[in-house]
């Protein structure tokens, strides 16, 4: 196992601060080709890959699961144009921290946690044996999140201070103005 931290990586299907639907945490960050972080968790899989299962699993790739994917080959969408991509899941819910790391708040987290914003990402690079018939492989397990920056959202969805922004109002309001 290899523990590698992500710094300011985009991120998509972020369920980080809430459970996805069939249950767990995790995201999907967004890695440059050919980057030096690329290259890195090319250099960590195949480490990890050897590790677990010997010198020959490099020559034999294509008998293992392995988490790294192409953004061009396997996504719509011009956020995975010339990406690598792959899920960083945990069953337990990650830690979050503010940029200031400090334990992130509500506010912190409705305004830099979803999918499109930047993050650093503390993960483990791990093997495991094959289950029920499939193959054996690599996976990304997630630990925690520290939140960084705002970007473009990916589910096309705004903030509400963002749509209200026009409405707002500089002055305290009465409960009999309505």
């Amino acid at each position: 196992m290899a523990k590698v931290i992500l710094q300011d990586v985009r991120c998509s299907y972020v369920f980080a601060h809430q459970e996805r639907k069939d249950g767990g945490f995790g995201v999907q960050p967004l890695v440059p080709k050919g980057s030096d972080l690329h290259k890195k968790l090319i250099k960590v899989v195949d480490k990890v890959l050897v590790e677990k299962f010997g010198q020959d699993a490099i020559k034999k790739k294509a008998r293992y699961k392995l988490p790294l994917r192409d953004g061009d080959d396997e996504r719509d969408g011009e956020e995975y144009e010339g990406m690598i991509f792959f899920n960083a899941n945990s069953g337990k819910k990650p830690g979050i921290v503010n940029r200031n790391n400090e334990p992130a708040d509500i506010d912190d987290i409705e305004e830099y946690c979803y999918s499109g914003a930047y993050f650093h990402v503390s993960v483990n690079i791990y093997p495991f044996e094959a289950k029920e018939g499939g193959k054996p492989g690599v996976a990304v397990g997630l630990n925690n999140i520290m939140l960084r920056k705002k970007g473009d959202r990916l589910d096309g969805s705004v903030s509400a201070t963002s749509e209200f922004a026009d409405f707002a109002e500089d002055d305290d309001f009465e409960d009999d103005d309505f």
